[in-house]
């Protein structure tokens, strides 16, 4: 865990690898979120089946929310780059009181929404497999 024994070069470098693997996993979301939609409008589904046009809207609404956090987030983590380069830049992390705070709390954030996001999925592939 980051804390106070850590240089203040390896925590540089550990926030900046948390959020390029947080901006590289959104990029894969983003084609996730792609596909999910596809599946979801495809017109490949029994007719017959109880409440299908119900829970594809329930789905497809779940997925806009989805994609409103997932832009939410690609901004928070643009910022928060903006912020540990200018931190990089001086290298005087230790000036922002705030700075470990906030990297802990856009990090709870992120694995929060990450793990939502699977379940999301899960719920979806889990109902549409089960009619294909």
């Amino acid at each position: 865990m980051l804390g106070e024994q850590n240089t203040q070069e390896e925590l540089l470098n550990a926030f900046h690898h948390d959020a390029q693997w947080w901006k590289l996993t959104l990029g894969y979301i983003e084609t996730e979120i792609r596909f999910i939609d596809q599946l979801l409008n495809a017109q490949i589904y029994k007719e017959n089946t109880p409440n299908l046009f119900e829970r594809l809207q329930k789905f497809n609404h779940e997925i806009d929310t989805i994609v409103r956090e997932t832009k939410n987030l690609k901004k928070e983590i643009a910022d928060y780059e903006d912020k540990l380069h200018r931190f990089l830049e001086r290298q005087d992390i230790f000036t922002d009181t705030n700075f470990l705070q906030n990297h802990r709390e856009l990090k709870d954030r992120y694995e929060e929404f990450y793990s939502g996001l699977n379940d999301y999925k899960t719920r979806v592939f889990n109902y549409i497999g089960g009619m294909l």
